[in-house]
Order: structure tokens, then C-alpha cells, then sequence
């Protein structure tokens, strides 16, 4: 009678341990199956993923990934504290103010409208002379010329500058110019860009002197020419800080997300894109 009990008890333990192991199981596959059957259903999920094949997917559980680097959007909706955009594909990502690292406003304008006292900013290739062949310039007025600092460099294809050719000593030599520059020139005497097969590029920023053609006064007393890059002529941005007041539903946005938060989407840099100058905005008309 005692064998017949503990053998009793001990199939027992099989069989609870076994039911346990099988509703252990079951639970797990849950959470997966669900998962994957809620996506399977949802097509606007599944456009998404399409889109943001391959690249990391960031942000808060439960929340679609934040769009790639480099998205454009358009404004639908803005207020002093949020402004919300949504992407090719439908998505509507709200982003508030106070997580926006980097606020632009870029406005369409024209040369004759560069004050004497605004900063005036052009990069593009140079054939020499202090010349620059470009097809756009950015001007900034008033505080706005904060943003920017006067400037004269020329810069490598590889976008580094040309810090032992900068006639403003803006720049020192240090270990990561030797390392990049050393592949084009050489440790003693470097060439200006253009010799050689390097293109030539030039950046300057400075207060323009002329209008016609445009020329800007830069460091090292040194006068920069602009010169229309082909027959279509330079246009001109103004740019200043942003300033949701400024934003209006329909206005064009590019942004650099860092994550998608609970809150709403971060981001180190937000441009948007005016389709008037700033002197002909009305910030109080709606």
C-alpha cells in the first residue's frame, strides 16, 4: 500500500510538472504570435518596415520607429509648443519645441534685399583669384549673423579644410588634418586645391561689398568673388532661428531624428522651408 502510494504521488509530479511546462511554453509563444499576426493585418506597419528596411529601429516600445536620417515631411499642424509632420507614407510624427536641438527657418529672397550688415555664406568650386562658382547663397541679418562666423577656407573632396592655406588662422594643424590632408598633398608643402586633379572648392563668409557681381569682404582683408555656377543664376535663402509662431500648416520640413519617444519624436536638427520671404510673413494671420 505504501508502494502503490508513492507511485501514485510521483506520477502525480510528472503530470503537474509536465502541465506546467506545457503553459510555460504556450505563454511564450504568445506575445510572438500576436506580435507577428498584428503586423501580418496591418498594412500601414508593413509600409513602414518597407521603407525603414535596414536601418536600426530606435525609440520607446509600442512606438513605429523613428523615420531615417535626413527625412522630409510636411507641416500639418503647429502651436507655440508642438509641431507635427507627417511623411510620405501617411506617418504623423508630433515633436515638441523643447526637444528640437537644432531650429531653422529657411526664406526664399533676393540679392537686393542683403543688408550691408548681414553675413553672407557661400560654398563652391573655385578656378582661383578668390573666385566661387555656386548656384546658391544664404544670407543671416540681425542676431541671426551669430549663427555663422566670417570665413575664408578651402576645402578638400573630402569636405576638411585646408587649414595650412587659411589666410584667416582660424584653424591650427593637429594629428587628424596631418592624417587626411597627407593623402592629397604632402607633410611640407602642400598644394592649393585644383593642382594636380584635386577640384577646388572654397567656403566664405562675409559681408557682401557689391551686389553685382556679388562680392563679399572676408578674413585676411581678402574681397571673394560669387559668380553664377551655369546660366541659371545663384538664389538666395535667408535664414534665421525657428520659431513655431513662425510655422504654418503646408510649410516643408527636414529633420534629423534621434529617437521616437513616448512624448514624441527627438530631434538634433528641424529646417523648415517658407514658400515666402520673411519680410512679406504676417506672423499674426492664420
Amino acid at each position: 500500500m505504501g508502494a502503490t502510494g508513492r507511485l501514485h504521488d510521483g506520477r502525480l509530479r510528472i503530470a503537474i510538472a509536465a502541465w506546467l511546462g506545457l503553459a510555460t511554453a504556450c505563454l511564450a509563444l504568445a506575445p510572438a504570435r500576436a506580435t507577428a499576426q498584428g503586423f501580418i493585418d496591418d498594412p500601414l506597419e508593413r509600409a513602414m518596415e518597407e521603407a525603414l528596411a535596414g536601418r536600426p529601429q530606435r525609440g520607446a516600445a509600442g512606438l513605429p520607429p523613428a523615420p531615417p536620417e535626413g527625412a522630409w515631411g510636411e507641416v500639418i499642424n503647429a502651436n507655440e509648443r508642438w509641431i507635427v509632420i507627417q511623411n510620405h507614407i501617411g506617418q504623423q510624427f508630433p515633436i515638441a519645441v523643447a526637444d528640437i536641438q537644432e531650429f531653422l527657418i529657411r526664406w526664399p529672397s533676393r540679392s537686393d534685399d542683403i543688408s550691408p550688415t548681414a553675413l553672407v555664406e557661400a560654398i563652391g568650386f573655385s578656378p582661383g583669384s578668390n573666385v566661387v562658382r555656386t548656384d546658391h547663397v544664404d544670407y543671416f541679418e540681425g542676431d541671426d549673423r551669430s549663427l555663422v562666423a566670417p570665413t575664408y577656407n578651402e576645402v578638400l573632396p573630402n569636405n576638411m579644410v585646408v587649414t595650412t592655406l587659411d589666410p584667416g588662422f582660424n584653424r591650427f594643424m593637429n594629428a587628424w588634418d596631418y592624417a587626411g590632408q597627407n593623402l592629397l598633398y604632402g607633410w611640407a608643402y602642400p598644394v592649393p586645391a585644383g593642382v594636380g586633379g584635386n577640384p577646388g572648392r572654397l567656403h566664405v563668409v562675409g559681408e557682401m561689398v557689391m551686389d553685382q557681381p556679388m562680392r563679399l569682404l572676408v578674413p585676411g582683408n581678402i574681397v571673394a568673388t560669387i559668380l553664377p555656377g551655369d546660366a541659371g543664376g545663384i538664389s538666395v535663402t535667408q535664414i534665421t532661428r525657428g520659431d513655431s509662431r513662425f510655422v504654418r500648416k503646408g510649410d516643408y520640413a527636414f529633420l534629423m531624428p534621434i529617437e521616437a519617444r513616448l512624448r514624441g519624436l527627438r530631434v538634433s536638427q528641424l529646417v523648415v522651408y517658407k514658400p515666402m520671404p520673411l519680410r512679406r510673413f504676417n506672423p499674426d494671420a492664420k
